[in-house]
């Protein structure tokens, strides 16, 4: 399993790149994006998301007996994906109680993750750390969602950005582990 996760390593920098190009654009357009386009917008990354996830358990169908919790995972994000694009009406009234589910859910991942990959990875706390930050971020937005329009999309741009850095980075630790 851990050499098949590392021969694709490639996969984790695809959603750190799509995290980080989501940030910045959100950041760049926080006001036309506040309403219906984050929704879209944020629809497609979880869409993405959802078949680079599915790609992955494709690919280690055969050598992870957990390969149907990944292809879960991404049928959920595929729905929920296609929910927020297809009405985002709906989804807009839900945007920021669906969004903490979702930051909760892939922190909680990503924090078992870490863990199983310690023996493996050099740097494996750096993924239990994004784990932490996309679970504090979950609560925080439960704690306080109307803080206001601004700072909602000013830490919906920053979050991603953080998080597709870091993806990048333990990406390239695969890499660098499987070469």
């Amino acid at each position: 399993m851990q050499i098949r996760l590392f021969k694709n390593w490639w996969l984790m920098t695809l959603k750190g790149a799509l995290a980080i190009g989501f940030g910045i654009v959100v950041l760049i357009f926080q006001f036309p994006f506040v309403k219906r386009t984050l929704t879209i917008s944020f629809g497609f990354l979880v869409i993405a998301s959802g078949l680079l996830i599915l790609t992955g358990a494709i690919l280690h169908k055969k050598s992870n007996p957990r390969w149907a919790w990944w292809l879960g995972e991404a049928l959920v994000d595929l729905a929920l994906g296609t929910f927020f694009v297809i009405k985002p009406q709906w989804a807009g009234a839900f945007f920021l109680f669906f969004l903490a589910i979702w930051a909760f859910m892939t922190g909680v991942i990503q924090v078992v993750t870490s863990i199983r990959l310690k023996m493996y990875m050099e740097n494996w706390w750096i993924l239990i750390l994004t784990g932490f930050f996309s679970i504090l971020f979950a609560i925080l937005i439960f704690i306080n969602p109307f803080v206001g329009s601004v700072n909602v999309t000013t830490t919906i741009g920053i979050f991603p950005i953080v998080f597709g850095v870091i993806l990048v980075y333990i990406s390239r630790t695969l890499k660098d582990a499987y070469l």
